[in-house]
């Protein structure tokens, strides 16, 4: 099973560096995504709370985006498939790239660095490796 999470891992930042999808298409209205943490390439599971994420016009240029009673925070587009979101308080930020319209890879940047973070896909989908690299 380990081998398999580190595969994903690798297909995944493959993906999202070479990806044309246009972020803020997925983030229209309300959306809710299941999310697990990215160690290294390596993917957890998925935790039981999604994170919301709600934009702020038609044009979903920025939003919010929240864990229900555990954060809340704010995202912005800043680029045509990347959005940047912080933590109300500032205390954590990261990026985030769709890969397609059903999962995204959020990442950090770190003294030039850009670790992997984490790995959503939209609440309700089944994590299969093959949807997430075809789609």
């Amino acid at each position: 099973m380990g081998l398999k999470f580190r595969l994903a891992g690798l297909i995944l930042i493959a993906s999202a560096l070479t990806t044309t999808v246009f972020a803020i298409d997925y983030l229209k209205e309300m959306t809710y995504w299941d999310v697990a943490e990215i160690k290294g390439v390596t993917v957890g599971d998925f935790g039981p709370l999604p994170w919301r994420f709600q934009s702020y016009d038609a044009n979903a240029n920025a939003g919010t985006v929240e864990v229900q009673n555990a954060w809340v925070g704010t995202w912005k587009e800043v680029g045509c498939k990347t959005i940047y979101c912080e933590v109300s308080g500032g205390y954590d930020n990261w990026y985030l790239t769709f890969i397609n319209p059903r999962y995204f890879i959020a990442y950090k940047t770190q003294g030039g660095h850009y670790p992997l973070y984490r790995l959503g896909k939209m609440r309700g989908e089944p994590y299969n490796l093959n949807t997430i690299v075809s789609a």
